[in-house]
């Protein structure tokens, strides 16, 4: 994992020039897992991917975190510089050119009473789903006429999967649920989870509206070429 992010801060450093002694401001939102408020996120996968890139370009990077709500009026006042995770989904901000991943929302079952295929949204007609608080939901999912169950803003990505298994709902609503139903999850046991196929979005790093073309095409070629060579998923996945 240090090669990869050592090749990370390189390639940045390749593409991008020399090094701005200026400071640059990151806001940064709760995204599990990729992003996790609960744990030192120093450790999570998207902040180092994120951090090294941006070394490439500054001298000193700062991360502020922020509730996504937060996040989003302070790119609103420009009082930070990027913003990331960020769905397109969410709003109209300008954003890097290549988002940092992709993801194909889904939903997660019991093993029990899997569906194996959701591009029939009738069999989701009147079930609970979970859904947390924030995520967008596709809006085929909600023409079907499915119960969505918003957790509360206490609720973890963890504590929602066990609410499953207790069938307090009965399925749940996952932005990207190969996250979750793959073989390094233990939970792959007694969960199945199916995807929608053909919504695939972008999930992006926003960069405040009046940044500079030459600070914006700086941090875009630096992202840009990283992303070619050694893409995030590609890192996700491969340090995990």
């Amino acid at each position: 994992m240090q090669k990869q992010l050592h090749l990370i801060l390189y390639l940045s450093l390749l593409f991008t020039g020399i090094t701005s002694a200026e400071t640059i401001k990151v806001g940064i939102v709760d995204y599990p897992p990729h992003i996790n408020f609960i744990k030192n996120i120093e450790q999570d996968k998207a902040y180092r991917y994120v951090e090294r890139v941006l070394k490439g370009v500054y001298a000193n990077v700062s991360f502020v975190r922020y509730s996504p709500e937060d996040g989003i009026k302070e790119m609103e006042k420009g009082s930070i510089d990027l913003l990331f995770p960020l769905t397109l989904a969410n709003n109209d901000f300008r954003h890097l050119s290549k988002p940092l991943f992709r993801m194909v929302p889904g939903l997660c079952f019991k093993k029990e009473n899997f569906i194996p295929i959701l591009s029939a949204t009738k069999r989701i007609k009147g079930l609970t789903i979970g859904v947390l608080p924030g995520t967008p939901v596709l809006p085929i999912v909600i023409a079907a006429g499915a119960d969505l169950q918003i957790l509360s803003k206490s609720r973890s990505l963890t504590q929602g999967i066990e609410m499953l298994l207790e069938e307090q709902y009965q399925a749940f609503y996952h932005p990207n649920p190969m996250e979750v139903y793959h073989y390094k999850n233990p939970l792959s046991k007694v969960l199945a989870c199916s995807k929608f196929l053909g919504y695939p979005s972008g999930v992006y790093i926003a960069v405040k509206e009046d940044m500079e073309d030459k600070t914006y095409q700086a941090i875009d070629r630096a992202f840009s070429r990283a992303l070619e060579i050694n893409s995030y998923e590609q890192y996700f996945w491969k340090s995990n």
